[in-house]
């Protein structure tokens, strides 16, 4: 159990890239108010939108596994075999 229970699951992954002020400089936020931007983060979570833009940042997890993923299907409409 968390010892900060208030603390969103994403204060995690704000933490692994070094804190607010790190993290702040690598989205390109000034640091007069990028900084307090990410620190509300740690209890209201970082915004889809944020994660969407910078999916090197905060979707790593989802991108392996779809690296990862055997399953690799046909493009829609399937493939044509056929020659003549």
């Amino acid at each position: 159990m968390s010892k900060h229970p208030d603390l969103h699951p994403d204060s995690a992954i704000i933490d692994a890239h070094g804190g607010p002020a790190k993290l702040a400089e690598k989205l390109g936020y000034d640091k007069s108010g990028g900084v307090q931007r990410i620190q509300n983060w740690r209890t209201r979570g970082i915004p889809d939108k944020v994660k969407v833009k910078f999916p090197e940042l905060f979707l790593t997890e989802l991108i392996d596994r779809i690296k990862a993923s055997d399953d690799v299907q046909n493009p829609v409409g399937g493939v044509d075999d056929k020659t003549d």
